[in-house]
């Protein structure tokens, strides 16, 4: 007999309509017989069904829909057994006849191996149900069928055994991080980690182990984060390999994990200025001799004749610029922070090729700027990503009317202590110039070259120095909170103390609203008056009344 496999798929719809109309049909078959659900004495009764109660169980249908299902339809034949499947374990199935053909539902959850016309294997695959469908031909007999519900059962032997490995994974994990407390929970197809490790690069180490990945070399709950996604490693990989199963991060790294960064950004420069020259003019008549070295000092000797003309300058300078910074700012462990207090100036930008080039407008910032990633390693020890930038505008390097910027960068990754300042940049710069502009031959001459030349000598010292410091901090209570905040006792002087005392600042316990202050003083007019008239009003009662009367007072 030719061997055949008819996979059978039926929907939702279908399951309801065949249960419906095994209820309203009876069974089919008896299920007494050497073959489960099978005996050849035994014939299968063909028994006509009204379908009206099938149909109208599912949904309500029109009369003709359900006049030509009768027409159409025989007879419906649900799962008459239930055969459960282990699969460790196959079954064999003989059968009394022989099989023309074998239907299974879902051939993921059961396979089905014949060997012969009557032997025949059941091997379980996924977990779950599905129908299978025997059909007995013999000649001179009408055929027959039979149904079995299969259900092939979880293999606990996997599951067995994934809680053994993961359990010994646990215990190596536990000695290897002796002050954290770490639990594999295999769960279906997931692997739950849960407890509390000791800071956050246990956390990322814990999870690289159970990944098989190396960790992130910043060390903390960053390397984590991308490795709380994927599939975990096998615990023993020489041995057979376990099921897949997705990483699920229920750890709770506990202590502080907001920081706030201190920054300090200090630069002093001075700078010392010498020059010295003279010029001078003959004048004689057909014979003209000038000397202009472009000297342009605050102190001058002129020497002034008919004929000839002396001027001798000098000019000594001596200034210094002076920068503190100090910007501060918090930010989560593992996430990046941003502080700018400075200003931005548009920048025109060209972009396109010849006809269709365009012109547009960027802004660059200018000012204190700070960038930070902290990463808390330890109870008190965080690692730095920082970038401070300390920027001003130098309107000498104006181009096309764009401004230049001087600029004090840094970029780093530091480890520190909580509390722990680190100078993290620093920069001595000793600068020193000299020039001398002369008269060729004249201005060689000792002593005398002096009036013949013009001699400049600059220096510039600039000291520069960058600090940071971590700390761990907590949110404030309601009660702790600062009642008074900069500005707050700024105020504004009245019309007296600004145009009589000169104050631009008023006294700290007198507010004064400009903005509404002749409102205020014409109402404060009105009351006044209204108060004179109500006297003068209470004042006439006495004329007219006599005994206690009036308003209380």
């Amino acid at each position: 007999m030719a061997k055949r496999f008819t996979n059978a798929v039926s929907g939702t719809c279908t399951l309801l309509l065949l249960s419906a109309c095994w209820l309203a049909a009876g069974p089919q078959f008896s299920a007494a017989q050497e073959l489960p659900g099978f005996s050849p004495a035994q014939e299968a009764p063909t028994r006509s069904v009204d379908l009206r109660n099938v149909w109208g169980a599912a949904a309500e249908a029109s009369p003709e829909a359900l006049a030509n299902a009768d027409a159409l339809i025989d007879w419906i034949v649900e799962p008459e057994i239930t055969l459960d499947v282990d699969p460790r374990r196959s079954k064999i199935i003989r059968t009394k006849r022989p099989v023309s053909r074998v239907s299974v539902t879902d051939p993921q959850i059961l396979e089905v191996v014949q060997f012969s016309p009557s032997e025949f294997e059941l091997i379980g695959g996924l977990t779950g149900q599905t129908s299978l469908t025997f059909w007995f031909e013999q000649p001179g007999q009408p055929s027959r069928m039979l149904r079995y519900l299969v259900r092939v059962s979880p293999n606990e032997a996997i599951e067995d055994r994934r809680k053994i490995e993961y359990h010994v994974l646990e215990k190596k994990i536990n000695e290897l991080f002796p002050d954290s407390m770490v639990q594999l929970i295999p769960v279906a197809d997931k692997l739950i980690i849960k407890g509390q490790p000791r800071d956050a690069a246990a956390a990322a180490q814990i999870l690289a182990l159970v990944r098989g990945q190396a960790p992130d070399p910043s060390g903390g709950l960053g390397a984590g984060a991308r490795l709380n996604k994927g599939l975990a490693a096998q615990p023993f990989p020489g041995t057979s390999e376990l099921p897949p199963a997705s990483v699920i991060n229920l750890m709770q790294v506990t202590g502080e994990m907001q920081v706030l960064l201190k920054v300090r950004v200090a630069e002093l420069s001075r700078t010392a200025l010498r020059e010295m020259g003279s010029e001078f003019n003959i004048d004689a008549g057909d014979f003209l001799f000038d000397s202009f070295l472009g000297i342009s000092g605050p102190v001058r000797a002129v020497l002034d004749a008919d004929e000839v003309r002396f001027l001798l300058e000098a000019l000594s300078t001596n200034s210094y610029s002076k920068i503190l910074a100090e910007p501060n700012l918090v930010t989560l462990s593992g996430h990046t922070a941003y502080f700018l207090a400075g200003g931005e100036f548009a920048v025109p930008v060209v972009v396109g090729v010849e006809g269709a080039a365009a012109v547009t407008t960027s802004f660059r910032a200018f000012g204190t700027q700070l960038t930070f990633t902290p990463t808390v390693l330890d109870k008190d020890r965080i690692r730095l990503v920082v970038a401070p930038s300390f920027s001003s505008i130098n309107e000498a390097n104006t181009v096309d009317g764009i401004p230049g910027l001087d600029t004090r960068s840094v970029s780093t990754t530091v480890d520190l202590r909580e509390g722990q300042w680190l100078a993290i940049a620093g920069l001595l710069q000793d600068q020193q110039a000299g020039s001398i502009v002369r008269v060729p031959w004249l201005g060689d001459i000792p002593v005398l070259g002096t009036l013949f030349s013009k001699r400049e000598i600059r220096r510039e010292e600039t000291e520069l120095l960058v600090l940071v410091s971590p700390e761990l901090v907590h949110p404030l209570e309601a009660e702790e909170a600062p009642l008074i905040l900069p500005g707050m006792e700024v105020t504004e002087p009245g019309d007296l103390d600004f145009f009589v005392g000169g104050r631009y600042e008023g006294h700290p316990n007198c507010e004064h609203r400009s903005t509404v202050w002749p409102l205020h003083q014409r109402t404060m007019l009105e009351a006044r008056c209204e108060a004179k008239r109500q006297a003068r009003y209470q004042h006439s009662e006495n004329y007219f009344i006599q005994g206690a009367h009036g308003f209380s007072r």
